[in-house]
């Protein structure tokens, strides 16, 4: 029935980060002018050569690297604290101002399957600075948005840049060391996005108490500029005259379109039922409808028409690798949901101030550091331990979920912390533990940077985000206007115009309007708290899995 397969000496494999291209497909003699001044070794690396030793370049190489990553998690979550705020400015409902940071996280996702199939094909140089200047410009367009409809497509091209910056980081790290220290070093762009993950709350919170959102965005040059400087001195630029079309033609640019385009319709409508509109209008019920039937045909297409299908059998050919990027996608849901809805939680509930809210995170994204740098860096070599560690950071996961569900406007102080610091605890256990799994299951066939386990369970985890905050955001409004109702207010107050600063920053409340206030607000949030328990336990079994399945 489909399309016969293309030989993989087609799809050869290839390092970019040369000067240039091959002349044809089928060439396998690069031209020595050609060569990168990055590679350093030989594509069957002896022994010794495996005791690698950076030069200076190597190290300009690395250093950017780890800019740009921080880069991609720092946008990532620097709106965190500041969505009440823009709710406000625009004069929009909280549920469309979520999409400030959903729309990032999508293009995000999806732009690191283009840039990373493109790296088969062209220079890494050019598409590094390309993701650079993407994002330096949409940061510029997020700056001086002058309504939230402009926010959202700067936050698309910022989008665009980040994921193709952080695609390219593994890209590179992957060419440009052996493969011993491969896990090693990609837990180190790891540690650098946590890094920039407990920056961008504090940054943005710190900026809506003391300036304004828009030096929020504004912030973001600060990434841009030090990578852009670094990437022409670290690697080459110049762009082969000769580009293999034949191998253009023939990676899977449909699929990765389908990817991108069903899962965005879904989130759209669920996004909009029970807040903008009611869940049997066609408003919301078309955009599901729609996702849906891009995702049955994304399967057909994958399974029977596409070449070298990303999300074919040969990708997900065992059931251990199939729970691994289970656990990489709720890992990633898991771990956004609480950082978005804690935020809020802190707001709404606590009335704490924007700042207060963005760094009281660091003590979720803090303490998950240590693990993940004793665990990604020191257990690297021992991946026998993997499996033993996925599943106690699972079990700590689900335990704090399952906790957070008590959380009230009376919760003292030390018990959040102590709650996030055990929930950062689990996340960088599971975090580093699964890089060393990727990185030590069998090889693959397939010699297509985009098909490798990395890419996919990147790819995944990036899902695993976007999918938090829309899911997230649905079923808080909801109850909470449930709530509201239920307290004599108009339903959606909380998701009209202004409506969402005017309870938290009410003045002429009287302290037991406030607290009844307050605790709709907890109860509403609740049912978040059940959600992201529910997605831990899935993350947990398919860990459990993993036992079963040694490959």
């Amino acid at each position: 029935m489909g399309h016969p397969e293309i030989s993989e000496d087609t799809f050869g494999y290839e390092s970019k980060t040369t000067l240039g291209l091959r002349e044809s497909i089928d060439d396998v003699t690069p031209v020595p002018a050609q060569e990168s001044r990055l590679q350093l070794f030989e594509t069957q690396p002896s022994p010794e050569e495996q005791q690698w030793t950076p030069d200076l370049r190597d190290w300009l190489v690395f250093v950017n690297i780890l800019i740009l990553a921080m880069m991609d998690s720092f946008d990532a979550t620097v709106m965190m604290p500041v969505l009440p705020e823009l709710a406000n400015a625009f004069g929009k409902p909280l549920v469309t101002t979520l999409w400030v940071n959903t729309i990032y996280l999508i293009i995000s996702a999806a732009s690191q399957l283009y840039f990373t199939m493109m790296c088969d094909v062209f220079s890494h140089g050019p598409l590094w600075i390309i993701a650079g200047v993407l994002s330096t410009i949409g940061s510029g367009v997020c700056g001086g948005s002058m309504s939230l409809a402009e926010l959202i497509i700067g936050r698309m091209v910022q989008g665009i840049g980040g994921g193709g910056a952080t695609a390219l980081c593994f890209v590179i790290m992957a060419d440009t060391t052996p493969e011993s220290i491969q896990s090693r070093y990609s837990c180190y762009i790891l540690l650098v996005r946590l890094i920039g993950s407990m920056l961008g709350p504090a940054v943005g919170g710190l900026f809506i108490d003391k300036g304004s959102w828009t030096w929020a965005c504004y912030f973001n040059f600060v990434f841009c500029g030090l990578g852009l400087l670094l990437i022409p001195i670290s690697v080459d630029l110049r762009v082969s005259k000769n580009i293999p079309l034949r191998k253009l033609r023939i990676m899977d640019w449909s699929g990765a379109t389908m990817a991108l385009l069903g899962p965005s319709s879904i989130l759209i409508g669920l996004g909009w039922g029970g807040t903008l509109y009611q869940w049997t209008e066609w408003r919301t019920l078309m955009p599901i409808a729609v996702g849906l039937a891009i995702l049955i045909a994304l399967v057909l297409y994958e399974s029977i028409w596409a070449l070298h299908p990303l999300f074919g059998a040969k990708i997900f050919r065992s059931p251990g690798e199939i729970m691994t990027y289970v656990g990489c996608f709720c890992h990633g849901f898991v771990m956004l949901c609480q950082m978005q809805y804690f935020s809020l939680y802190f707001l709404a509930t606590k009335y704490y101030t924007a700042t207060v809210a963005g760094l009281a995170l660091l003590a979720l994204t803090g303490l998950a550091l240590t693990p993940a740098a004793v665990v990604g860096i020191v257990l690297a070599s021992e991946p026998q331990c993997s499996k033993y560690l996925i599943s106690g950071g699972w079990a700590l996961t689900i335990l704090t979920s399952g906790c957070s569900i008590l959380l009230d406007r009376n919760t003292p102080t030390v018990g959040w912390v102590f709650l996030f610091f055990a929930a950062g605890l689990g996340h960088g256990l599971v975090l580093a533990s699964y890089n060393i799994e990727i990185y030590n299951r069998p090889k693959s066939e397939r010699k297509s940077f985009a098909a490798k386990p990395i890419v996919i369970s990147n790819f995944l985890r990036a899902w695993g985000m976007a999918v938090a905050i829309p899911m997230g955001g649905v079923a808080f409004l909801n109850l909470f206007g449930d709530e509201l109702q239920r307290l004599g207010l108009k339903r959606d107050v909380v998701n009209t115009a202004n409506g969402y600063l005017v309870l938290m920053n009410q003045v002429q409340m009287s302290d037991d309007q406030r607290k009844a206030i307050q605790d709709a607000s907890a109860t509403a949030l609740q049912i978040v708290w059940e959600l992201i328990t529910g997605v831990s336990v899935v993350g947990g079994l398919s860990s459990a899995l993993l036992w079963r399945h040694k490959s």
